[in-house]
């Protein structure tokens, strides 16, 4: 019987390979009330064969559609992402151009009020020593600037001109210690000189102890020196302190410029109040 088999085995699989498609087609073109036995046979034995097939063909293709969309979904995410990132840099960029417009319009605003001609100029450096608080603007003798001229900005007075080049210039704050300016107490009319103690403070000297001077009281620029034009604001008065004895009073200020977010400043180059 075997060796029968291995001589017509060529045959035998020829039968089968032909059989198997017409059985296919029988079974296809009938109602399933119509299966014969033998299509039951070959149902029962191929279905398994078939689920398999089935489910492994589906894996495969859910498996690519997925790769797919990842791979598209990662493709538009660097995408979405380089664009947010150009976006939040524009917004930033507009900002700070809305920023710098209002602070330029104050100076403009300043610059009619007080009847000056002028320079604005760019803060681009700032003196680290604990000594000596000065600044360093963009501006210097090409644009006619010279030493000592008046530094100002729309909150009150910066400082003077300490020393140019033709590009650049250095100025003196009313917070160094080498500053001092004549100011006047705008309510009482008190006079003293005021100079530079800390990097947010000044001391108002040579104030007598019975001038009229108390927390909250302006100080204007008196004019005097021929620096600073008369009636510019330099500070407030933050505390009083009147000694039992002596002739003069200590009394602490707080510029009206904040040196700590300063960016602009306008160089005052003649002029006067209103």
């Amino acid at each position: 019987m075997f060796t029968y088999l291995q001589q017509y085995r060529f045959y035998i699989l020829l039968f089968f390979f032909i059989l198997i498609p017409v059985i296919g087609i029988d079974t296809s073109s009938r109602s399933p009330n119509q299966y014969r036995f033998y299509d039951k046979v070959i149902i029962t034995i191929t279905e398994p064969v078939q689920a398999v097939m089935s489910w492994g063909l589906e894996k495969i293709a859910l498996g690519i559609e997925n790769y797919l969309y990842l791979w598209h979904t990662h493709r538009d995410n660097v995408t979405l992402f380089d664009e947010n990132r150009k976006l939040l840099n524009a917004i930033a960029s507009l900002r700070e151009t809305e920023q710098e417009n209002i602070r330029l319009q104050k100076l403009l605003h300043f610059e009619e009020t007080f009847h000056i001609q002028s320079v604005t100029a760019r803060v681009i450096a700032k003196d680290v020593s604990t000594e000596f608080r000065s600044l360093r603007i963009n501006r210097g003798e090409n644009a006619g600037i010279k030493r000592n001229m008046a530094v100002v900005t729309d909150e009150g007075i910066v400082g003077r001109i300490l020393r140019t080049t033709r590009t650049t210039s250095d100025i003196v704050t009313i917070v160094d210690l080498l500053s001092a300016v004549d100011a006047i107490v705008q309510r009482s009319r008190a006079r003293g000189v005021l100079e530079g103690y800390s990097d947010d403070t000044c001391q108002l000297k040579y104030a007598l102890r019975t001038d009229d001077i108390v927390p909250g009281d302006i100080l204007i620029s008196s004019g005097l020196g021929g620096i600073f034009p008369k009636g510019m604001t330099l500070g407030t008065v933050s505390s009083v302190n009147r000694n039992q004895y002596g002739i003069t009073q200590e009394v602490v200020v707080k510029p009206s410029v904040d040196f700590s977010k300063l960016e602009e400043v306008v160089v005052i180059m003649n002029g006067e109040t209103e």
